[in-house]
């Protein structure tokens, strides 16, 4: 393979990715998580099986690369609000997460699905762990944080109690209370939690 070759296939990668991605998205909403395959998933992409399983080696990867990026989309939001103390930049993350969360929501609850199905919590150490844990040792350094706090089990509770208000919006689809609402109320539990004693 030339490297003109070798430099289009590099591009074709992600694109193609992406393109899976997408196909997976809409069959999940059309189908349900459970009844659709990845060959669905490739035919609907128009790659192989091959194909789809190298960019995916098993199904239960959608949903990873999903909250994945619904969290690099809220790092670099708090990352352009670097001058706002931790809690306020935490908040602002997990406002933003659960707004996308809203959005789509059946394609939201075939993705929680999908990753409990995976085994997802079992498996996967929580992907917000490491958007959330230099955020906080940020805060403790600015005396926005208790100086005593754990910053790591900090920002694992605030995951693990973030999965668990995804978890009750998903099966409950609470009508009297936006996921905002509710998510906002479980953060600030934490938040108020680890700030600093007068």
């Amino acid at each position: 393979m030339t490297a003109t070759e070798q430099g289009a296939a590099g591009r074709r990668a992600p694109a193609t990715r992406d393109l899976l991605y997408e196909a997976a998205a809409a069959l999940f909403v059309e189908r349900g998580y459970e009844d659709t395959t990845m060959a669905d998933i490739a035919e609907r992409a128009g790659t192989s099986r091959r194909t789809a399983f190298n960019h995916f080696p098993s199904k239960g990867d959608i949903p990873m690369l999903w909250t994945r990026r619904m969290a690099d989309r809220a790092v670099e939001v708090i990352t352009d609000s670097a001058d706002d103390e931790a809690p306020e930049r935490v908040r602002a993350y997990f406002r933003l997460i659960s707004r996308m969360v809203a959005a789509e929501p059946e394609l939201s609850r075939q993705m929680m699905l999908g990753w409990t199905a995976a085994i997802g919590p079992i498996r996967y150490e929580s992907q917000l762990l490491t958007d959330l844990t230099p955020l906080l040792r940020d805060g403790q350094k600015r005396g926005e944080v208790d100086p005593g706090v754990d910053v790591a089990e900090a920002a694992r509770t605030l995951s693990d109690v973030y999965m668990g208000v995804i978890f009750r919006w998903v099966r409950d689809q609470e009508k009297s209370r936006t996921l905002q609402t509710v998510t906002g109320s479980a953060i600030d539990l934490v938040l108020s939690a680890i700030r600093p004693r007068a």
